[in-house]
């Protein structure tokens, strides 16, 4: 079974929305007379562009990945399947498929655990923004958007952390793999 490129695109489209963020942040932190200036325009100019803009950087990022691969044949994905089917040969065929069962659920649940931080990140931010009183908003543009992005790394971290707390304990539950207690 030949292994398809989806931790790449996981990877690159990571990497493209963390460029989106960091140059969002940067703006306002260095730019604030610009951002301000976008403020009489709609959400429906500079929202689409920045979807434009990730995923032209993400592409951009997936086409380096994938490059670097190249350029390196350890992180070659058949080079990772071939040591994988390398290790099956040398492991006990007994305890081969529940390790990698095992692993497979870890790298799912640490994915969905970030994604799933990430997400409740963004509904707080939404929820906090949407349903403010109108004073309250006025007083965040005097405060350092950096405190915006630490307070944000804190919440995508810790929700981030309780999810995946959340999935393994999940999983303890009713697990197949009966090492994994």
């Amino acid at each position: 079974m030949k292994r398809t490129y989806e931790k790449e695109r996981v990877a690159a489209l990571s990497a493209g929305l963390a460029i989106i963020v960091l140059a969002w942040t940067a703006a306002q932190a260095f730019a604030s007379n610009w951002i301000d200036s976008l403020g009489v325009l709609s959400v429906w100019l500079y929202g689409p562009i920045s979807a434009a803009a990730w995923g032209l950087l993400s592409a951009i990022s997936y086409v380096l990945i994938v490059r670097a691969q190249r350029g390196n044949p350890a992180l070659c994905p058949e080079h990772e399947e071939a040591t994988r089917e390398l290790r099956r040969k040398t492991c006990e065929l007994t305890k081969v498929p529940v390790c990698i069962e095992f692993v497979d659920q870890l790298e799912r649940d640490k994915l969905g655990a970030l994604m799933g931080g990430f997400a409740i990140t963004i509904a707080t931010w939404l929820a906090l923004l949407s349903f403010a009183p109108h004073d309250w908003l006025d007083g965040i543009v005097s405060t350092s958007p950096w405190i915006y992005s630490l307070a944000s790394m804190v919440v995508w971290w810790g929700s981030a952390e309780l999810m995946y707390w959340g999935f393994r304990h999940s999983r303890h539950q009713g697990t197949s793999i009966p090492h994994a207690h």
